[in-house]
C-alpha cells in the first residue's frame, strides 16, 4: 500500500503527538509545542502603515527573534524549545511529512509500503545529498532512527517502543520491522523521532547539525545568533528568503523594542508576561498577531503523589478544587491566548474540551474546597509549593495558585527557587522532592505514563489503568479506536488528580505585515523559513 497510511489518517485535530516532552531546559522559553501540521495560518490584519519598514525585504533577507541561547544543537540528546524551533525541517529533515490532513508526504524518503498488518514498513530513500556534499545513504539513515530510538528523550525513542529491527536493505532501502501495529512510530517518522543526519557528520552535531533541508546554518554564534542560508543542494523546491538570522535577545522588552524599531521582522514565541503589552501598547495593529496551537502548552499542576498527603486521591482532589481557571487567564490579560480546560490536550487534540461542569470532575468550588481540606487536615499539615523564580510564564500562576489554596485554609509553604536548581529538585531527582508546582509544557499527554512506581519522575503519575490504555491507543489499528482509547485515558489522568491541567496555552508570534508565507509548524514547534517571502 504504497504511500498510504492506511485507515490512519487523521485530521489537525486528531494527530498524535509524539514529539518532545519537556524537561527542564524547554521552560526557558515558556512557549512550546508539539507537532504541526503545515497549514498556513491567519492573522489579524494589522493598521494600514502601523509597522516600520521591513528591514530584510530590501535585500531579500529575514531577522527572527529568539529570547533564549539554545546552548547546543544536538536535538538527539536535547529538547530545548530554543533549539527545536530553528534546526528541525529548516535544516534537518524527517524521513516523512504529514500535511495539514494527517496525510504522510515524501521526505527524505521519497515513498513507502506498508504491510497489511501494519508491522513491516519499507522505505525508498531519495536519491540526494545532504548539505555537506555526502550522499544520503540507507545506512545513514539507520544511524539516524537508531540514535533517536536511544535517545535519552523519552518522547523521542517512544515511537520506537514497538520497534524490533531497523535494517538498511540495499543502499536506497530501508526496512523496519514492529512486533505489533504502533500509531506512535510512522506518525514519529514525521517528527523530531525521523530527523535524518549523516553518520559521518554526527561528531559536529552540537553546533554544526547537518541535514536535507532547505537551508544550511552558516554561523552560531553563543548569545548572539543563529545565520542560516540557502542550501543550493536542496531537493525540493527553492525557498525564497536567501539568508535568515535569529538573533537572541533574552530580555522581552529589548526584544519588543528592536521590532518596533525595525531592527527585526519576527518575534515568533512571545511568552505569557508579555502578553499584555501586545494589546496595550499597539503591536497587534502595527504587526499580523499569529496564535497557533502548536507551539502552545498546557498549564497544569502536579502533585507529588509519591509522598504524604499527596499520595491519598482525596487530598488531591480536594485541592484540585480550589483552583480557580478563569482568575489565571485573568491574569495574562489576553483572551485570545488560553482557553480554561480540565482536559490534558492543546486545542488540537480530539479529546480537548473548554472548562465546564461536566469536563472537570473536580471543578472550582471554594466551599467544597474549604471542605474538603478540612476533613483531609491540609488546614493543620504544611503543604510545600514549589515553584520558579525566574520564569515569568510560570511564577505569575503560581502566585495566583498559592493565593487560591490560602483562601480554602490550606497551610501553604511557598518554596520559589531559580531553574538551575528547580531542575535538581524537580526534574532530575529521584524520587522527587516537591509537594505541588505548577508547571507549563508542550508534553502530550503520553509523557506522563510509567510502568510502575519505581520508575517515576517529577510527573509521579504511575497508574497501570493509564498505561494500559495509552498502549492500546498506541495500537489500534483505525483512528476511531485510537482516539477512544486516548479520550479514556485522559478521562483517568482527570479523575485521579496527580496532574490537574487548568489551561491550553497557544503559541503566540508577531510577523512584520509585508511578510507572507507563514505556516503553522509541521516537526513539533519548529517555525519555518522555506514558504516566508516578501
Amino acid at each position: 500500500m504504497k504511500g498510504s497510511r492506511m485507515e490512519l489518517r487523521r485530521s489537525r485535530t486528531t494527530r498524535l503527538k509524539t514529539a518532545s516532552a519537556l524537561l527542564g531546559a524547554a521552560l526557558l522559553l515558556g512557549a512550546c509545542g508539539n507537532g504541526g501540521d503545515g497549514g498556513e495560518s491567519t492573522a489579524e490584519e494589522p493598521a494600514s502603515g502601523g509597522a516600520p519598514a521591513a528591514p530584510g525585504a530590501e535585500d531579500n533577507s529575514l531577522t527572527l527573534i529568539a529570547l533564549q541561547d539554545p546552548g547546543t544543537l544536538d536535538y538527539v540528546n536535547n529538547n530545548q524549545t530554543a533549539l527545536i524551533l530553528w534546526i528541525p525541517g529548516n535544516v534537518v529533515e524527517p524521513l516523512v511529512y504529514f500535511d495539514d490532513a494527517g496525510e504522510p508526504e515524501p521526505a527524505v524518503a521519497e515513498s513507502w509500503d506498508i504491510s497489511d498488518d501494519q508491522t513491516t514498513y519499507t522505505f525508498t530513500i531519495r536519491e540526494t545529498t545532504f548539505s555537506n556534499d555526502d550522499p544520503v545513504t540507507a545506512d545513514d539513515v539507520v544511524y539516524s532512527l537508531t540514535s533517536m530510538q536511544e535517545s535519552p528523550i523519552s518522547t523521542y525513542a517512544a515511537a520506537y517502543g514497538a520497534v524490533e529491527s531497523i535494517t538498511a536493505v540495499d543502499e536506497r532501502t530501508v526496512e523496519v520491522e514492529l512486533e505489533r501495529p504502533s500509531q506512535a512510530f510512522f506518525q514519529g517518522m514525521g517528527g523530531m523521532s525521523g530527523l535524518i543526519q549523516p553518520e559521518s557528520a554526527a561528531d559536529g552535531i552540537a553546533t554544526n547539525p547537518i541535514g536535507t533541508g532547505p537551508y544550511v546554518l552558516d554561523n552560531y554564534a553563543t548569545d548572539d545568533q543563529l545565520a542560516f542560508s540557502v542550501n543550493e543542494d536542496y531537493w525540493g523546491e527553492a525557498p525564497s528568503i536567501e539568508d535568515v538570522t535569529v538573533r537572541i535577545i533574552p530580555d522581552g522588552t529589548a526584544a519588543l523594542n528592536a521590532l518596533s524599531a525595525g531592527e527585526v521582522d519576527v518575534f515568533p514565541v512571545i511568552t505569557i508576561d508579555l502578553w499584555e503589552r501586545l494589546t496595550t501598547e499597539g503591536f497587534d495593529e502595527s504587526f499580523n498577531l499569529v496564535t497557533y496551537p502548536q507551539v502552545g502548552e498546557m498549564l497544569y499542576v502536579a502533585f507529588n503523589s509519591t509522598q504524604a498527603p499527596f499520595d491519598e486521591p482525596e487530598a488531591r482532589q480536594a485541592l484540585a478544587q480550589a483552583f480557580n481557571r478563569e482568575d489565571i487567564l485573568a491574569a495574562f490579560n489576553a483572551p485570545w491566548g488560553a482557553d480554561a480546560t480540565c482536559d490534558f490536550g492543546l486545542e488540537d487534540t480530539s479529546w480537548f474540551a473548554p472548562e465546564s461542569a461536566e469536563a472537570c470532575p473536580h471543578p472550582s468550588d471554594l466551599d467544597a474546597a474549604t471542605g474538603a481540606i478540612s476533613a483531609a487536615g491540609l488546614d493543620t499539615q504544611s503543604v510545600e509549593f514549589t515553584s520558579l523564580s525566574d520564569v515569568p510564564d510560570l511564577s505569575l500562576p503560581a502566585d495566583i495558585l498559592v493565593a487560591q489554596l490560602q483562601q480554602v485554609g490550606a497551610d501553604i509553604d511557598r518554596n520559589a527557587i531559580e531553574l538551575a536548581r528547580y531542575s535538581q529538585t524537580v526534574f532530575q531527582a529521584r524520587p522527587p522532592q516537591f509537594g505541588i508546582t505548577v508547571m507549563s509544557s508542550a508534553a502530550p499527554i503520553t509523557g506522563f505514563a510509567c510502568e510502575s512506581p519505581d520508575q517515576a519522575g517529577w510527573t509521579t503519575y504511575c497508574s497501570q489503568e493509564f498505561t494500559e490504555l495509552l498502549n492500546e491507543a498506541d495500537s489500534a489499528e483505525s483512528i476511531e479506536e485510537y482516539d477512544d482509547r486516548m479520550a479514556a485515558a485522559n478521562e483517568v489522568l482527570k479523575e485521579d488528580a496527580v496532574i490537574v491541567p487548568l489551561a491550553a496555552k497557544n503559541g503566540v508570534g508577531l510577523f512584520h505585515p509585508d511578510l507572507q508565507g507563514w505556516q503553522e509548524p509541521r516537526i513539533m514547534v519548529d517555525i519555518q523559513f522555506k514558504n516566508l517571502h516578501w
